[in-house]
């Protein structure tokens, strides 16, 4: 009995991982949110304005600018391998894949530093 309990738990385990598997627009989400976030920092605290009015409005029109940008970048260099049960991002640099983010049970977990990129 305990062995037909596992077995149907270890199948809704993967057929949930399998529905809520992340596609590469959830990757690509996750990758610029982190990057956003990583140019909004660096850009308060080289600027040295913090959180003042000067500094959010440099922050959030740096980030806009970078988005559009980087969103494109990312369109055309991300790849994602769909393993069903889980997807992980990559962006190719000179035939050298880098991993960026790993996906399962609809969430996208990155990887990478944004310093690397």
């Amino acid at each position: 009995m305990k062995k037909i309990l596992s077995l149907v738990i270890i199948i809704m385990v993967a057929l949930i991982a399998f529905a809520t598997c992340p596609d590469k627009q959830a990757h690509q989400d996750a990758v610029m949110a982190e990057m956003n976030g990583a140019i909004d920092s660096t850009i308060k605290d080289k600027t040295g304005l913090g959180n003042s009015g000067l500094g959010n409005a440099l922050s959030k029109i740096s980030t806009s600018l970078a988005s559009k940008v980087l969103g494109t970048a990312f369109d055309l260099t991300l790849t994602v391998d769909n393993y069903y049960l889980f997807s992980v991002g990559k962006i190719g640099v000179d035939d050298n894949p880098k991993t960026v983010s790993i996906g399962a049970f609809g969430h996208v977990f990155t990887t990478f530093d944004p310093k690397d990129l």
